[in-house]
């Protein structure tokens, strides 16, 4: 089980409206999971003080059932904070969310990230985080600038930490082209993605960022 982000920009520039990208989930195994809990988390980076902030950001997911944009919470204090929902997943399968995110025009320029969250049960009923090991890396440029032509954002390594809570959320989602898997999840505990996504995005960008330092002026990341 793998999920991914595809299509966000490398750069967004404050105050410039909605930019989509997906959320990809892709299970190459041969086992299908009832449930599976999907979430993903964005934040902006002061490069100077490593001070994680959401308060710029609008991150939304269209319901694949009723094709509105749903707002998913980016706030570090809420226990569903880059909750979507959940799924079952077939052996075999992928499909895609669509996501966007938007920088309000008073966002200062700096360094933005975003993560994909996958949680599921095993067969011993272990609760397994699932994802590409990855944040990806955008600049956040100031209001009024002008961001070329940015390609999309591209994994800049570095492994999440696991959440260290799980918080309740228990929104069914039925992605496009993905039939609807009949039967009770009861079976499986209540599994929810990580309110500490905001932990995981902190530290992952305080790891990239050193890493940018450390390479020196003009160094590759």
């Amino acid at each position: 089980m793998h999920t991914s982000l595809s299509g966000l920009p490398s750069k967004i520039v404050a105050g410039s409206g909605f930019h989509g990208f997906q959320l990809n989930v892709n299970n190459t195994g041969d086992r299908a999971y009832q449930r599976v809990d999907l979430g993903v988390f964005a934040a902006q980076m002061d490069e100077d003080d490593y001070f994680i902030d959401t308060s710029h950001l609008t991150l939304q997911y269209k319901d694949p059932s009723s094709g509105k944009w749903v707002d998913i919470s980016l706030d570090e204090n809420d226990e569903g904070a880059g909750y979507l929902g959940y799924t079952a997943v077939k052996a075999h399968e992928s499909f895609s969310v669509d996501m966007r995110l938007a920088v309000d025009k008073t966002a200062p320029a700096g360094l933005g990230y975003a993560i994909s969250i996958g949680m599921y049960a095993d067969d011993e009923g272990n609760c397994v985080f699932s994802g590409d090991d990855s944040f990806y890396q955008f600049d956040i440029l100031k209001a009024g600038s002008a961001p070329g032509t940015p390609g999309d954002a591209k994994p800049q390594g570095g492994k999440k930490p696991l959440p260290k809570h799980q918080p309740s959320g228990n929104t069914k989602i039925e992605p496009q082209g993905h039939l609807a898997q009949t039967g009770s999840s009861s079976a499986l505990p209540m599994i929810a993605l990580a309110g500490g996504a905001a932990v995981a995005v902190g530290a992952g960008a305080v790891f990239v960022v050193r890493r940018r330092r450390s390479a020196g002026p003009g160094a590759a990341v």
